[in-house]
């Protein structure tokens, strides 16, 4: 899978069909929104799909997409979940690309972002939270911003 963003909130699903159409000229019933088990098979195969929490989970709200995604907007996963967040306002979480599974990309939803920090253990749940920022980021001054120490700085 290449694109694999969190979203905070709900995005309005015929909103976001018609924004991925308008925007990318991504067919609206290529675009899956629903628990994946809800799917339709013999439909066409999904461009995108947005699958909602199990409970009441941080950032549970997932976009996933492969191949035929990036063709259609062109954009990396971080650059597709600044347009997502700009557009709808919500804030989105993705993977920052490093070896620390705690560590995860915010994108606040003015589209600023930088890396924060997530609780482990709730994250093994499903449950992404933050638990502070690790560089400021210019649109969630209210985050506390603990850098890492030097030795566990890889960026």
């Amino acid at each position: 899978m290449r694109y694999q963003i969190h979203v905070e909130g709900e995005l309005p699903a015929d909103a976001l069909r018609r924004f991925l159409h308008r925007e990318y000229g991504i067919a609206p019933e290529t675009v899956h929104i629903g628990p994946l088990d809800a799917r339709d098979v013999d439909g066409p195969r999904p461009v995108a799909m947005l699958t909602p929490p199990d409970e009441d989970e941080g950032f549970g709200w997932i976009l996933t997409g492969d191949t035929a995604l990036a063709d259609a907007t062109g954009q990396g996963e971080r650059d597709l979940a600044v347009t997502l967040a700009r557009t709808f306002g919500v804030r989105a979480l993705v993977d920052d690309g490093s070896v620390h599974p705690d560590r995860w990309l915010l994108v606040g939803a003015d589209g600023s972002s930088g890396r924060v920090c997530i609780d482990e253990d709730a994250a093994a749940d499903g449950d992404l939270r933050i638990v502070h920022a690790l560089e400021p980021i210019s649109g969630e001054p209210q985050l506390a911003v603990v850098p890492p120490p030097e030795w566990a700085r890889d960026w």
